[in-house]
C-alpha cells in the first residue's frame, strides 16, 4: 500500500506532511491549495491486474469518494473541482 500512496502523493505534488489515508487524498485533491498539482487534472491508474486486492480496494474507494465529494461540493457551492482518479485497466 505504501508504494501506491507514495506514487499518488508524487503524482499530485503533495507536501511532505501529507497523510496516506483516503480522507487525506480526498481533502487535498478536492479542497485544493495544498498540492503542487492544481485542478483540472485526471490521475490514471493503469496496469491494475496484479495489484494486491487491498490496494485495488483503496484505489476504488478513493476514486469514488473523490467523485462523491465533487458532487457534494458542486451542490453546496456551485463550484465543480475538475479532478478524478480513473482506473484504466482493472482486470
Amino acid at each position: 500500500m505504501s508504494d501506491f500512496t507514495s506514487a499518488l502523493k508524487a503524482a499530485i505534488g503533495a507536501p511532505g506532511w501529507h497523510g496516506t489515508t483516503a480522507a487525506a487524498f480526498i481533502d487535498s485533491m478536492v479542497a485544493g491549495g495544498i498540492n503542487a498539482l492544481e485542478p483540472p487534472y485526471v490521475i490514471e491508474i493503469v496496469n491494475t491486474a496484479k495489484l494486491d486486492p487491498e490496494v485495488m480496494k483503496f484505489v476504488r474507494d478513493v476514486s469514488s469518494s473523490v467523485d462523491d465529494t465533487r458532487v457534494r461540493r458542486l451542490a453546496r457551492t456551485g463550484e465543480d473541482v475538475a479532478v478524478c482518479i480513473r482506473i484504466v485497466e482493472a482486470s
